[in-house]
């Protein structure tokens, strides 16, 4: 496989000093999902002044509804955003943690339908074991036949940005390779970014901004649309969602905790 010696100018990379144990106060401060063999996960929320709640869809299934910022997830935040210098409030994130069982994640665009054009994702590692990490990597390759792959080590403490449009370019996936499986050292990452669809709730009923109605629970025939769609973005660098007003996860239905 070609690997390029520094990554592209598509994906920043960044490092964030601090003495904290940043992996152990995100652990206590988070209420972690089992989503999967060897993967757990929230979705973290920032609403805004008005209580607007910043929805990013995706094709995961929650049971339990977001969760507001605690006050290590708004340092973070802020942190990261100083760090890589980017104008926009990071106003939602999938944290997550990873043991050594999980290896098997798909090349993909992370899903853009609700994120903020001209935004940036960002991504804050963090292992249980900082003194013997052998570290994931992130595996980026171009949409686009020729395009070439290149890695990232995903480093304790460590930053990778790359904006919204550099995302709908590009495909990811985190990897472990085999000698770093020998040591069960779980990797904590969370996943910061700007929404552009703030959910009104009013008696408990979330409804879409721009007068699109009520965010309802997708049908089959929605769900398959949905997955649909998804598979095109993964492989269209220039692809859109078209307005949709559904989601395919109870837990957007639900306000934040």
């Amino acid at each position: 496989m070609p690997r390029a010696p520094e990554p592209a100018a598509d994906v920043r990379t960044h490092h964030l000093p601090t003495g904290r144990d940043l992996f152990a106060e995100l652990s206590a401060a988070t209420r972690w999902e089992e989503v999967g063999k060897g993967r757990c996960s929230a979705v973290l929320v920032r609403p805004d002044a008005a209580g607007g709640v910043p929805l990013v869809r995706t094709t995961a299934r929650y049971a339990h509804p977001a969760q507001r910022f605690r006050p290590v997830h708004a340092w973070l935040a802020e942190q990261v955003r100083e760090r890589a210098g980017l104008p926009d409030a990071f106003d939602n994130a999938l944290a997550e943690v990873y043991t050594r069982a999980y290896t098997r994640m798909g090349a993909h665009s992370d899903l853009a339908l609700d994120l903020a054009e001209g935004s940036s994702i960002a991504v804050f590692s963090c292992y249980r074991d900082a003194a013997a990490v052998l570290p994931r990597t992130l595996r980026v390759q171009a949409k686009e036949d020729g395009g070439g792959e290149f890695e990232v080590p995903l480093l304790h403490h460590g930053v990778v940005v790359f904006s919204v449009a550099a995302n709908r370019r590009l495909r990811h996936r985190i990897v472990l390779d085999p000698p770093a499986r020998a040591v069960d050292n779980e990797w904590l990452g969370v996943t910061f970014r700007t929404s552009r669809t703030r959910l009104d709730f009013r008696d408990g009923r979330p409804h879409l901004p721009d007068g699109q109605g009520e965010l309802t629970l997708a049908t089959e025939e929605q769900r398959s649309e949905f997955h649909r769609l998804r598979r095109r973005e993964n492989a269209e660098s220039d692809f859109r969602y078209p307005p949709l007003a559904y989601t395919v996860s109870e837990s957007d239905l639900l306000p934040p905790h």
